[in-house]
């Protein structure tokens, strides 16, 4: 039988967010002003929100691993909750949102940071596919979503830990739609990987 999903939250937390990523961000190096930073609550709040983010949708996936997921509907839903305060502290201050500076935005092709998240990604995205797929999955293309939406919204804590970038349309365009689009092959990837029958 497969071990309770707080259990396997647990180990993904020591897993990821402490090992794997402490790893990371050592190796690669804090961003510079990383001690002027956590000065800032808003910067530890972004971080906050983006790890219950993180968390919360690698607990719903691994509940949706079973197939009496249905006992616990809503759980799927927390992240969003999350994801919505996540968007304001990020977002909120944000004044030079317009078409042309999107634009000019997209023209810098910054694709270095996409690269990061979906390297970051990979191995911890591999890792839970597997988990869920020990189980058996009923609702595959959720179970997807949510498993796609935890290790992205960690690689993003990531960036946020060693990139001095914090231009928030840089963040949208770079980080944040790259995110939403893996999310949906991660949908797609759960529809064909995980189902079980």
């Amino acid at each position: 039988p497969l071990p309770h999903p707080l259990k396997q939250l647990a180990l993904w937390l020591v897993l990821t967010a402490v090992v794997f990523l402490g790893a990371l961000a050592t190796y690669s190096g804090f961003r510079a002003d990383i001690a002027q930073k956590l000065a800032e609550p808003v910067y530890i709040l972004e971080l906050a929100l983006l790890f219950l983010m993180a968390h919360s949708a690698a607990f719903a996936a691994l509940c949706l691993s079973r197939p009496d997921c249905h006992q616990m509907p809503k759980i799927r839903y927390i992240p969003f909750g999350f994801l919505f305060f996540w968007a304001i502290t990020a977002f909120a201050g944000a004044s030079n949102i317009s078409w042309t500076n999107i634009c000019y935005t997209v023209s810098l092709m910054q694709v270095d940071c996409l690269w990061h998240i979906l390297l970051v990604s990979a191995l911890p995205g591999i890792a839970m596919f597997l988990m869920i797929r020990k189980g058996a999955p009923i609702e595959c293309c959720w179970a997807g979503t949510m498993a796609t939406w935890s290790v992205t919204s960690l690689a993003y804590l990531y960036m946020r830990l060693i990139e001095m970038t914090d231009n928030p349309l840089h963040l949208i365009v770079w980080h944040a739609l790259p995110i939403v689009m893996m999310c949906m092959v991660g949908m797609i990837a759960g529809k064909y990987v995980l189902r079980w029958r």
